[in-house]
């Protein structure tokens, strides 16, 4: 019986060893198991905070979100772009043919998962979605290469606005490997008086609207980005000998701060607008009590832009790069708890608030409140440990406490009351019709009191004198 038993389990070893010798030699087989997957499928737990914020709207790039229906109106503006594309530079489309095939196994490779595409389809992806994306980019940088009427730079439109909020997104996006080589195949520079753009100066001045892009620098680690959502990531990164600085190491515990803008304005704090471009250099003068923080321009695509950096950084598998960008949301976050705190910094130039009204301070403050939902607030990621130390100690006295606790309340009241006015402008006020009917009864209120506080003067003289009497005789 025992040798039975031992047959078996011997037999049933080598079917698993044999098992695993033909998945491992598919896996090895297949070209783009030696490609590093960087573009990832975002969390459940990020997504759930705001789905729209990692969804296309108008176009998909790349295989992720292909054959999504309502992504399909802008296939027909995808194969008018190459056609100009090839047309314009004499490419023939053989050759074109012949790159896709070759990329095709690198592309695979570059998604996080399986890419369920056929390598005919995902051929074609890179065709259309890669010369889609170059010669988009070069009709916004040569404005002479547009179409008299081309309506999609028109930046008031909402095809504009929902182009630029796709191309921000993790999972809709292509290698720049791709574009880059495109690009290769054209001469350029008979359009920029004989020097040479690369993709990066493309990509740069398309998203200058974007955080603070137009206001940076393109360095030489923005050259080594996989995607537009790194090259972002890139070039909003502090700068090298910050970044390389070691952070307060403080093991198990979490990152604490809880001073809005108006509480330390409250305590003496100074706020100044850094002249600094990168979003990182805040800084604190402890001798001075002054805050600097570099300005930044809040709009509509602010939090498709931080959310997706944010989803990258927790997503990254390679430590390479620090969780820098959630630092810095953070940080905004215990800033602004308010709309006075929003309007604080609008005041001294260091947010400027593109919102549209009403309530666009009131926006701000929510953006920043909601952008950090479902990610990691250990101090060892934090990048801004040592500064919100300085600020939890400055004049952390009895006195500043409780004015910074009455400081905070009579912000949280101060909204309360303009959404009460909003409500009596909306309600009541809408019409003269029912202003009048409003002061009808204001009026009637006040001399129902008026007559209320005569009737009791008329008793109370009365009552006190009959009383005095009866004192007297007693």
């Amino acid at each position: 019986m025992k040798s039975v038993n031992e047959g078996s389990q011997t037999l049933l070893a080598e079917m698993l060893v044999s098992s695993f010798d033909k998945k491992f030699d598919k896996f090895s087989a297949d070209p783009s198991y030696s490609y590093t997957a960087s573009i990832y499928n975002v969390s459940q737990t990020l997504r759930k905070a705001n789905e729209k914020a990692y969804t296309p709207k108008l176009v998909s790039i790349g295989p992720l979100h292909h054959d999504e229906p309502q992504l399909q109106g802008m296939e027909a503006f995808k194969l008018r772009f190459t056609h100009k594309f090839l047309t314009r530079f004499g490419i023939g489309l053989h050759t074109i043919a012949k790159f896709a095939a070759k990329e095709e196994s690198f592309v695979r490779g570059c998604y996080e998962g399986t890419v369920e595409l056929a390598p005919k389809q995902l051929a074609e992806v890179i065709v259309l979605d890669g010369i889609f994306i170059v010669e988009l980019f070069l009709e916004n940088y040569f404005i002479q290469l547009r179409d008299k009427f081309e309506i999609i730079f028109d930046t008031d439109s909402w095809m504009f606005n929902d182009l630029m909020h796709d191309m921000l997104l993790l999972e809709n996006q292509l290698p720049i490997r791709i574009m880059e080589s495109l690009l290769n195949f054209v001469d350029l520079s008979f359009l920029n008086e004989g020097t040479m753009v690369s993709i990066y100066d493309l990509a740069h001045k398309f998203f200058k609207n974007i955080g603070n892009t137009s206001k940076l620098a393109l360095t030489a680690r923005c050259n080594q980005a996989r995607h537009f959502v790194e090259f972002l990531l890139f070039l909003h990164a502090p700068r090298e000998k910050h970044a390389a600085e070691p952070k307060m190491q403080l093991a198990s515990k979490k990152f604490e701060y809880t001073r809005s803008v108006g509480e330390l304005v409250k305590a003496g704090v100074v706020l100044r607008r850094g002249e600094d471009r990168c979003l990182f250099e805040v800084s604190f003068d402890k001798d001075k009590g002054v805050l600097t923080i570099p300005k930044l321009t809040v709009n509509e695509s602010t939090e498709t832009f931080f959310r997706n950096l944010i989803a990258f950084e927790h997503l990254g598998y390679y430590g390479y790069f620090s969780k820098n960008i959630t630092s810095y949301v953070m940080l905004m976050d215990r800033f602004v708890n308010t709309s006075g705190d929003v309007r604080l910094l609008v005041k001294h130039g260091i947010i400027e608030n593109k919102f549209d009204k009403p309530a666009r301070s009131r926006k701000v403050a929510d953006l920043f409140n909601n952008l950090h939902e479902g990610v990691l607030t250990e101090v060892n990621d934090f990048y801004f440990t040592g500064l919100c130390g300085d600020l939890n100690e400055y004049k952390k006295s009895r006195c500043d406490q409780w004015k910074a606790s009455w400081f905070r309340w009579r912000m949280k009241l101060r909204g309360k009351w303009v959404g009460w006015k909003v409500t009596l402008r909306r309600d009541y006020f809408s019409n003269p019709w029912s202003s009048l009917s409003v002061s009808a009864a204001i009026v009637l209120l006040f001399l129902t009191v008026v007559q209320t506080v005569c009737s009791i003067l008329q008793v109370v003289p009365v009552q006190f004198i009959a009383n005095t009497l009866v004192v007297h005789t007693k």
